[in-house]
């Protein structure tokens, strides 16, 4: 078992396997690295880096003095795993609002970072359907039922049972408090004004061709300049899942692209 300690003193779970540039993941919130058992693949291609977000999996956990610190604070945390790890222009892989710390860190740290990858990723909360599902998720977290959310992410995401069963275990490591600290903070995010400073980084915006309510989000990424969005036919949110043998091939290619 590995960690690291953040400027805050959190212990910081993290994974790190294979050679090669480097490939950070980030998960949506509940779920922890195992969101992304099926990119454990790419080990023969490329260093990857998993971690348990704070108060997610086997990571420590301390609270935001606001709602408007929960990103800021998540970003630093990367920062610290991406210091102490001299990962050097990592590729940030972010799943869903996990996009929204990888956002973060590129707006605060710019000077280390390869590029972005999002799958169903978005800078703001700007579909009425996405607001109604952070809000189920509040709901849902402040009656105690994390157990029940947990069942139904994990059976979102799963292939298999066994990865269903793996999801659903890891998911209810998760505090609760961190858990309720993104889904409050999500809706509130807004980095739109601020995307344009993205304008020379290299991203890749994903999207499934039947994730109506996300791919709308595609709009405040298409005016940047070196970002590619991307739509992959009969897929819905769960790409790195459901979809993560072309998931995969896109990640590696544009890690090629990168140089």
């Amino acid at each position: 078992m590995a960690f690291i300690e953040t400027d805050q003193e959190i212990q910081v779970y993290y994974e790190k396997i294979g050679k090669g540039r480097p490939i950070v993941f980030l998960h949506p919130p509940l779920m922890g690295h195992v969101a992304f058992l099926c990119q454990k693949d790419l080990a023969d291609q490329a260093q990857l880096i998993f971690y348990d977000q704070r108060g997610h999996g086997q990571s420590g956990y301390k609270a935001s003095p606001s709602l408007g610190q929960v990103f800021t604070d998540h970003a630093e945390d990367l920062r610290a795993l991406i210091e102490q790890l001299r990962l050097s222009k990592p590729l940030l892989v972010g799943y869903s609002s996990g996009g929204l710390i990888a956002l973060t860190y590129a707006l605060r740290h710019s000077e280390n970072i390869g590029g972005i990858l999002l799958a169903g990723g978005f800078p703001c909360v700007a579909s009425h359907l996405l607001r109604l599902e952070y809000q189920l998720g509040i709901q849902l977290m402040k009656n105690g039922n994390q157990d029940l959310l947990a069942r139904l992410v994990a059976k979102a995401n799963k292939n298999s049972k066994q990865e269903e069963q793996v999801m659903y275990d890891y998911a209810r490591k998760a505090d609760s408090h961190a858990v309720l600290d993104l889904y409050r903070a999500g809706p509130k995010a807004d980095l739109t004004a601020q995307l344009w400073q993205l304008n020379q980084l290299p991203m890749r915006i994903l999207y499934g061709s039947s994730d109506f309510y996300i791919k709308k989000h595609k709009q405040f990424f298409e005016p940047l300049a070196h970002t590619e969005i991307i739509t992959v036919d009969r897929a819905f949110h769960q790409l790195p899942t459901h979809h993560y043998k072309v998931f995969n091939h896109l990640i590696m290619r544009f890690l090629r692209q990168l140089g």
